[in-house]
């Protein structure tokens, strides 16, 4: 199961492709299916863009800001470069860069953001209560707070998408408006 993923972790944005539809990580972890993703690409070029107003929110927290961090857990079998990190006295806040023109806040992205709270956890040995979104296009930071419940719901979120990949089945599924923008939709039946 783990040597599916090529670390034997898995990367956060699984879980982000899982959340966005189940099938498209079975086409990307079980059938080897490679995309091209043209939003990630430009989100990094963005990124660049947004250091100088992630340098100006972490010096508003009286924080310091390291960018591109790599994290990993052996506890949870997670890795994952993280766009910001905001180090304050006594914790920490992990910022997720996200270049979309939607300003509400999907699940998704919520549990991105708690799956690297957990990881600046247990690098940083800090608690993590709330993270930020910095929606670049709108030009602003969204607090995030993660709770117990978020914990929970992530672990379990992880435990099946372990057992997706374990089983190696095929995903059941529905028709969305989200199949129009999938960039696994000629694979998918």
């Amino acid at each position: 199961m783990r040597g599916l993923f090529r670390s034997g972790k898995m990367d956060v944005s699984d879980i982000v492709q899982y959340l966005y539809c189940p099938r498209k990580l079975y086409f990307l972890k079980i059938a080897g299916i490679r995309i091209s993703k043209p939003k990630m690409e430009e989100g990094k070029a963005a990124q660049e863009e947004a250091r100088g107003k992630l340098r100006s929110f972490a010096r508003k927290l009286k924080g310091e800001l390291l960018t591109s961090v790599y994290l990993e857990s052996k506890r949870y079998g997670l890795k994952g470069v993280l766009d910001a990190l905001v180090i304050v006295d006594g914790g920490a806040f992990p910022v997720d860069v996200k270049l979309t023109r939607f300003q509400s806040i999907t699940y998704a992205w919520k549990m991105q953001l708690t799956a690297y709270a957990l990881l600046v956890e247990e690098n940083y040995a800090v608690e993590v209560r709330k993270g930020y979104l910095f929606l670049l296009n709108q030009g602003k930071f969204v607090e995030v707070s993660i709770s117990p419940d978020d914990r929970k719901a992530l672990l379990r979120i992880i435990k099946e998408i372990e057992r997706l990949i374990e089983e190696e089945k095929y995903p059941r599924t529905s028709k969305s408006k989200k199949c129009g923008y999938c960039e696994v939709r000629e694979f998918c039946v």
